[in-house]
């Protein structure tokens, strides 16, 4: 069976690192798109430039694509995907190699974000306010996806993405 990929959206906040990080336990491996950009040298809590979005995008497929020639069966690809284009993007990459994809959407109420960010964490980044409100501003939630609940325990949700999964268990 071909390698799934599997695309995470959900604003900042919402739980993608902490659900990726899980799947990690389970055998999957993660492209955080925020890890690569601070790799090369970004702060991403003043945001990225427009222009160097291309170069963590073609990184990014570029560790896709090893995973997937090293194995393994589920790679997760950790981002924002603020828009329906960005994540067809994602699902028109693993279709031209041959792999299977999936979206999962991180939901979460605005109430719910604003405390995590509030209480930051190992995994939190503290965004400037001009950040999160231009990311909120382009989210497009997905309308074909799984959804889970940022509200829900990271088993449950494990549980609601990986239910019928033979490679991550």
């Amino acid at each position: 069976m071909p390698s799934l990929l599997l695309i995470l959206t959900g604003l900042p906040y919402s739980g993608k690192t902490t659900l990726a990080r899980a799947l990690e336990t389970r055998g999957a491996a993660i492209v955080e798109l925020d890890h690569i950009n601070r790799e090369r040298g970004f702060r991403i809590e003043d945001g990225v430039p427009v222009a160097e979005w291309p170069e963590t995008i073609r990184q990014a497929e570029v560790l896709i694509e090893e995973h997937v020639k090293s194995g393994r069966e589920v790679v997760v690809l950790s981002w924002v995907n603020p828009t329906h284009r960005d994540r067809q993007r994602w699902q028109d990459f693993a279709s031209a190699r041959g792999l299977r994809h999936e979206v999962v959407y991180v939901a979460a109420e605005q109430s719910l974000l604003t405390t995590r960010r509030t209480v930051g964490g190992p995994d939190r980044h503290d965004l400037s306010d001009d950040v999160i409100q231009r990311v909120q501003r382009r989210f497009q939630p997905p309308t074909e996806a799984t959804t889970v609940q940022a509200s829900w325990t990271t088993q449950r949700q494990l549980d609601a993405v990986t239910a019928g999964w033979s490679g991550c268990d």
